[in-house]
């Protein structure tokens, strides 16, 4: 806590690719801190951002450039320290975050694999250190918190994430509002990207498993952004004889990101481990080199099949 206190200059860093939780996080420590008369940069290696969060107090505040010195870094939401997506940090490193695959990269490491979001672990940190959550704070939190469980509906949620929610909206977080501005504003590309992807729609393993497969030129052609595929992928895993959804991204012309989404019988926070990922339970991910495909999907088939044997 000292060290937060007595800094004066600070970065906040996002994941490569920010979500929610991420973004939410971030920005909440960023009104808060600079309500405390710190100079403070929110820092995103990545010049896009998801679009729905434009609501978000201080989102025209992020930077894809650091400042020439500072004296704390923060990180938010990152698994590992490549996902700050810089080469190094030159200030003491505070690693807030909550996936079971941290490894610790921090000097100093607030890491809760139980809470629902990385938001909820920066929000019982400021309070149990008896801190006022200001309203911009607040919907930070609570937007990060919303988006990162499915609005209550995963595994992690448990009786200190509403508890959280009923302290937020006692500040003043408007919970429809939020709700309305994250899910109700879609773009038709995104729309026209489900549809392609869904007609693409492969079952495995006796239905269990569903497959997507996004590619680049699909992108092109419905002028969507990658992060849009999303809504298929939960589409995919609501099906009632499926387990596992998978998404097959083609990230460049050499890479495949993988994202996995479990119901339940399936861990494939562990799977994604395995295959040098990481990620959660129900929700994980990892990268591999596209000529791989075919191999690395008969491997992830049969690491799946293993575990619903099981």
């Amino acid at each position: 806590m000292n060290r937060l206190l007595e800094a004066k200059r600070v970065v906040i860093f996002t994941h490569i690719n920010p979500d929610a939780d991420s973004l939410g996080s971030a920005l909440g420590l960023y009104h808060f801190l600079t309500k405390k008369k710190k100079k403070v940069w929110v820092y995103s290696p990545s010049s896009s951002l998801p679009y729905n969060l434009d609501f978000l107090p201080g989102f025209n505040k992020i930077k894809t450039t650091l400042p020439k010195s500072y004296d704390l870094a923060i990180s938010c939401d990152c698994g590992s320290f490549d996902r700050l997506g810089v080469e190094k940090v030159d200030a003491f490193l505070i690693n807030f975050d909550h996936h079971a695959s941290n490894d610790n990269f921090g000097d100093i490491n607030i890491v809760d694999p139980l809470s629902s979001s990385t938001s909820e672990v920066v929000y019982w940190f400021l309070k149990r250190n008896n801190f006022e959550i200001p309203l911009e704070s607040a919907i930070c939190f609570y937007t990060a918190m919303v988006d990162d469980n499915g609005f209550f509906k995963y595994d992690r949620v448990k009786e200190s994430t509403f508890l959280m929610a009923k302290e937020l909206c006692e500040i003043g977080v408007n919970p429809n509002e939020i709700a309305t501005l994250l899910t109700m504003r879609e773009p038709l590309s995104k729309l026209r990207l489900t549809t392609l992807l869904l007609e693409g729609l492969e079952l495995k393993l006796e239905g269990k498993v569903a497959l997507l497969n996004l590619t680049l030129k699909m992108l092109e052609d419905t002028q969507a952004t990658k992060e849009m595929a999303q809504e298929a992928l939960d589409l995919a895993r609501a099906l009632a004889i499926v387990e596992v959804a998978i998404l097959f991204r083609e990230e460049n012309a050499y890479e495949i990101k993988v994202s996995l989404r479990s119901k339940n019988r399936v861990d494939v926070g562990k799977i994604a481990l395995e295959f040098g990922g990481g990620g959660h339970k129900l929700a994980a991910g990892f990268t591999f080199k596209k000529e791989d495909k075919e191999q690395v999907l008969a491997l992830l088939l049969k690491r799946i099949q293993k575990e619903l044997g099981a």
